[in-house]
């Protein structure tokens, strides 16, 4: 089947990155994506979201295992062939970043995380956004369709905006529920 190129289609979730919806300052700061997820964990806990990382593409592993491949002496192709299968085969290709739970409704929470562009001193956009593959807009849709709340997050602001009555009732609940 061939597939539409990702710019004609259109998704009902934020996926996007729109550089006009963030502060100079923050596109010069050169923001690293593994950032841009712990503050967006870091928002979701002070709400008392159930959420976690997933390291869907076990990078770690994979450099350490990579790492240990070299000083045993493995070739370059050895490796790559090696790792190229990928880990942890029961996480399905483009699964999101960070999941969680949302109370009192239940419904899942589905976060891929992506960094900023960066731009220069003239506002000119020197690195793009990280790339979003089509796999992720996939497992995001389908997420979607059964009813989870899914986003690509570029910065914690995309997930305040996005969930803020969501991450209320959340909280509500959750802050009922110690009482």
């Amino acid at each position: 089947m061939m597939r539409a190129p990702r710019a004609t289609l259109s998704y009902p979730f934020p996926w996007q990155f729109e550089a006009g919806k963030y502060q100079a300052f923050y596109l010069l700061s050169e923001v690293p994506e593994s950032n841009v997820q712990e503050a967006i964990l870091g928002l979701l806990h002070s709400f008392k979201v159930d959420a976690i990382a997933v390291d869907a593409g076990a990078k770690e592993l994979r450099r350490t295992l990579a790492a240990r491949m070299r000083r045993i002496g493995l070739a370059p192709a050895t490796i790559g062939n090696l790792l190229s299968g990928g880990l942890g085969g029961e996480i399905p290709a483009g699964h999101s970043d960070i999941v969680g739970t949302l109370a009192p409704s239940g419904r899942s929470l589905y976060i891929e995380v992506k960094r900023p562009a960066r731009i220069d001193s003239h506002g000119t956009i020197v690195a793009r956004p990280g790339e979003i593959d089509r796999e992720q807009l996939d497992f995001l849709l389908a997420k979607y369709k059964r009813g989870s709340i899914v986003m690509i997050a570029y910065s914690v602001d995309d997930v305040s905006e996005f969930l803020g009555d969501e991450l209320r009732r959340n909280y509500e609940a959750m802050r009922s529920e110690a009482m």
